[in-house]
């Protein structure tokens, strides 16, 4: 078998207090630019738990919503969201079944309204399912917004709930045309994480 060598120098570091020698590894610095993944593009984090609600068969999405749901969520990332006509023309859909969708998704705050322009909305994805940032960053942003529900289930959002809480966050911006009736965001426990479709003391109810 030959014996696989790694690029790169190494140099010893010694502990003044111990005495000990360690060896730092140094890759150089094509090894350093090489991405570990082989994802073909930008990439980034999605909560399991989340998807696997939207697909569930009470959730009340439909194939169209998932795929209206991740275009949108990736041009989040790529350009800060995108309108119901975008997706719709990308997709194959109608402009009306777009709209239709999206605002079915944003009534459940799985998608969040970005921008205002006139008539037209930008949505992006709710960062509680989808993110491209690190953890601290994810969970900041996180906290200014309500937690999704799934619109098939009981719990499920009503017409006119804000989707992002008065108080501002650093790093995250507020859902355009929010209506200040609405409370502000939980915080998330975990079973919420588990099924954020089921409400809670039915959930403890049944053990989850």
């Amino acid at each position: 078998m030959p014996e696989h060598r790694r690029k790169g120098r190494s140099r010893e570091l010694i502990n003044r207090a111990t005495g000990e020698v360690h060896e730092l590894w140094e890759p150089d610095e094509e090894e350093k630019r090489r991405s570990n993944y082989q994802l073909g593009g930008r990439h980034g984090q999605f909560s399991f738990a989340r998807i696997l609600d939207m697909l569930a068969k009470d959730s009340g999405i439909t194939g169209d919503d998932f795929r209206v749901f991740w275009y949108c969520a990736i041009m989040t990332y790529d350009k800060g969201g995108a309108t119901a006509s975008e997706a719709a023309k990308y997709l194959g859909l109608s402009p009306q079944a777009a709209r239709r969708m999206a605002k079915k998704l944003c009534e459940n705050r799985i998608f969040l309204v970005e921008e205002v322009i006139g008539r037209t909305k930008r949505y992006k994805a709710s960062p509680h399912i989808v993110s491209s940032l690190s953890g601290a960053e994810q969970a900041a942003l996180a906290a200014a917004y309500h937690l999704p529900t799934m619109p098939g289930r009981s719990g499920a959002a009503s017409k006119g709930r804000q989707n992002a809480t008065s108080k501002p966050v650093p790093g995250a911006r507020r859902s355009a045309g929010a209506d200040q009736r609405a409370v502000p965001p939980q915080a998330e426990p975990a079973d919420d994480v588990r099924d954020s479709g089921r409400p809670r003391a039915r959930r403890r109810a049944n053990g989850g």
